[in-house]
C-alpha cells in the first residue's frame, strides 16, 4: 500500500506516459508563452518587466523575470532582500529541498482551484477545507537532487541560479514542463506554474 502511495505521489511530480509532439502541440506551447508574457507583464502582482529592461527601468530596484531555456520564465521575488548574495547558490549536483505549489496555469493568477500538487500545509489545509481529500499528499519538503532528480524539466531549470531561502515563482509552457515526447498529470496541454520556497541547499 506505501509503495503504491508513494508511486502516485511522484507521478504529480514526473511524468506519465508517452505521446508524440506535433505541429499542434507547438502552435499550443506558442499561445501559452504569449500568455506567460502577457501576464507577467500586465496583470502580475508586482508587474514585472523582462530583465533585458532592467538597466532602462526608472526604479532603482524593478521586478523582472526572466525566460529561461524551453520557455520556461521565472520571477525571484525575494531578489532584492538584505543579505540575499551571502546565501548558497544552487549549481548541478546540488540537493535542494523544496516547499511548493504547483498549478494549472490559465492565464491569470493562480488560485486554490487550479493546484494539482502541493505539499503546503497550509494550501493542503484550505483544499481540504473546500472538499478535496488530501490525507495522502505529502507534507514533507520536496527533495531534488540538481540533474538527478526526475522531475519536470523547467522546474530544475529555474532552480539553477537561485540561492536557499529564495521566493520563487516559476512558468512554464507545456514542452517545459513535459519535453518533447511527454504528458504530466496536470494536463497535456497545460501550461503550469510552480510557486516555491527554497528551504535548503546542500552542495556534494
Amino acid at each position: 500500500m506505501w509503495k503504491r502511495l508513494v508511486s502516485l505521489v511522484w507521478a504529480t511530480l514526473c511524468i506519465a506516459f508517452a505521446a508524440g509532439c506535433g505541429d499542434d502541440e507547438v502552435d499550443v506551447a506558442e499561445n501559452q508563452r504569449s500568455s506567460i508574457v502577457s501576464y507577467l507583464t500586465s496583470s502580475h502582482s508586482p508587474r514585472l518587466i523582462d530583465i533585458r529592461d532592467v538597466p532602462n527601468s526608472m526604479e532603482a530596484k524593478p521586478a523582472f523575470y526572466e525566460r529561461l531555456e524551453y520557455n520556461t520564465y521565472r520571477y525571484i521575488a525575494s531578489y532584492y532582500d538584505q543579505g540575499r548574495e551571502a546565501r548558497r547558490i544552487i549549481r548541478e549536483g546540488d540537493e535542494v529541498s523544496l516547499t511548493y505549489v504547483a498549478f494549472r496555469f490559465t492565464g491569470g493568477q493562480p488560485g486554490l482551484a487550479n493546484v494539482y500538487a502541493t505539499n503546503d500545509a497550509s494550501v493542503l489545509a484550505e483544499l481540504s477545507k473546500a472538499g478535496l481529500n488530501t490525507e495522502f499528499w505529502p507534507q514533507e519538503p520536496l527533495k531534488v537532487k540538481i540533474g538527478q532528480t526526475r522531475i519536470i524539466k523547467g522546474v530544475t531549470l529555474s532552480l539553477v541560479g537561485c540561492r536557499e531561502g529564495d521566493t520563487v515563482e516559476a512558468y512554464m509552457t507545456l514542452d517545459a514542463a513535459y519535453e518533447d515526447d511527454v504528458v504530466g498529470v496536470a494536463g497535456d496541454e497545460s501550461a503550469i506554474a510552480w510557486f516555491y520556497t527554497i528551504d535548503s541547499v546542500v552542495g556534494e
